[in-house]
């Protein structure tokens, strides 16, 4: 009797076990089958946004605006010491290879853009006044990931020219000193959101993102879009 007792123990604490492999992994589909459109983000501020004039080779800001896990609403920080999913050790985690990211820029919904990355931590947070669209970044890989450093995310703007050639019209933030800058990471199928100026100008083009961190680029989609020569 005690071995038989013994055997149906065994079988109920497989079959849990199974059962929460089994959900667990139903989780992570499900998480990667969600739409980035149809993550809605919830705006706390309410001031009028405006379209933006871009300047070639003006510096580029990508700041996230939030990481974290794809819920199906997320409210965006307008100021980055609020995001968090810090870490001082620059070697904790790996770089972004090539197919570790995916990156959407989402033209279905209009967000501010988040606070200078000067401005001082004790400024209250504030949403400023420029149109954007919501740059969503995922990690698709297995690895915690190190995707960006101080304030900012290696990201910059290119449009095509009137060939169709792709030019980079941003330079990227430069540091004057690394000393005491911290690290973004990105586990593993979690989210990064940035923001996208939405222009205005005389010229239709195309725009995307470049995410440049070490040898490696990564591209987003592209979008339609208007600049001036």
């Amino acid at each position: 009797m005690k071995f038989v007792a013994t055997i149906i123990v065994l079988l109920l604490v497989l079959t849990a076990c199974q059962n929460e492999k089994k959900q667990s992994s139903e989780d992570i589909e499900g998480s990667k089958n969600l739409v980035f459109s149809d993550l809605v983000l919830y705006d706390r501020f309410d001031n009028t946004l405006v379209l933006d004039t871009l300047l070639l080779g003006r510096e580029a800001q990508f700041s996230p605006v939030y990481i974290g896990k794809m819920n199906d609403s997320i409210q965006p920080y307008y100021k980055t010491a609020k995001v968090g999913f810090r870490v001082e050790d620059w070697n904790k985690y790996r770089s972004p290879e090539v197919d570790d990211l995916e990156i959407y820029i989402d033209t279905s919904q209009t967000i501010g853009f988040p606070m200078g990355v000067w401005e001082y931590e004790q400024e209250p947070e504030r949403r400023v006044n420029k149109k954007s669209y919501p740059i969503f970044i995922r990690n698709q890989s297995n690895d915690t990931l190190s995707i960006g450093f101080g304030e900012i995310l290696p990201i910059v703007t290119e449009a095509q020219d009137s060939l169709g050639n792709w030019m980079q019209i941003e330079s990227p933030l430069m540091y004057d000193c690394g000393t005491g800058l911290t690290q973004f990471y990105l586990p593993p199928n979690e989210i990064a959101i940035s923001t996208l100026r939405q222009n205005k100008g005389t010229n239709n083009t195309k725009f995307r993102v470049k995410f440049s961190f070490g040898d490696h680029q990564i591209y987003s989609n592209e979008i339609e879009g208007k600049m001036n020569d």
